[in-house]
């Protein structure tokens, strides 16, 4: 059983927060008080707050990540998890670069648990409009409630 997931994205203020705050909100309204849950980014922006337009369609649908705040990559963090999720396969290369013994782990969010294709990556939408972040979210929540019943 699956029992702590991760979520990484480049700076921890778009897509793995958003992610986040989607899969903690879906373990509480399930029941599953066991999930532990968190995100952290490859180049994270230490100690920002998700973007303003993350934390506008997370609120918009029920979710608060007003409390996040960025981090970096932490090894024993990534040690302890069962389950590490990426948004696009450079963040995969990254972490299996600098965390080699992760890499039985670590998986693309749009692919899970099946093999990627070129349609698994879940792209930035930092810079964006709001319109490309709500796609992005629903996305990301596509691919939340499609593996949810698998943990």
């Amino acid at each position: 059983m699956i029992r702590h997931i991760v979520f990484i994205c480049t700076g921890n203020i778009c897509r793995s927060p958003m992610a986040e705050g989607l899969m903690r909100e879906k373990a509480q309204k399930s029941g599953r008080r066991d999930l532990i849950v968190s995100s952290m980014g490859t180049h994270g922006l230490y100690n920002s707050l998700a973007t303003e337009y993350a934390q506008k369609v997370c609120t918009e649908d029920g979710v608060d990540i007003s409390f996040h705040k960025a981090r970096y990559l932490m090894g024993d963090e990534l040690e302890k998890a069962d389950l590490i999720l990426c948004m696009e396969p450079v963040h995969i290369k990254f972490v299996e670069t600098f965390f080699p013994w992760s890499r039985k782990k670590i998986f693309l969010l749009g692919a899970w648990p099946d093999k990627a294709t070129r349609k698994s990556a879940i792209q930035d939408p930092m810079g964006g409009s709001y319109e490309k972040y709500q796609q992005v979210f629903d996305l990301i929540k596509h691919h939340i409630e499609r593996i949810f019943p698998l943990l």
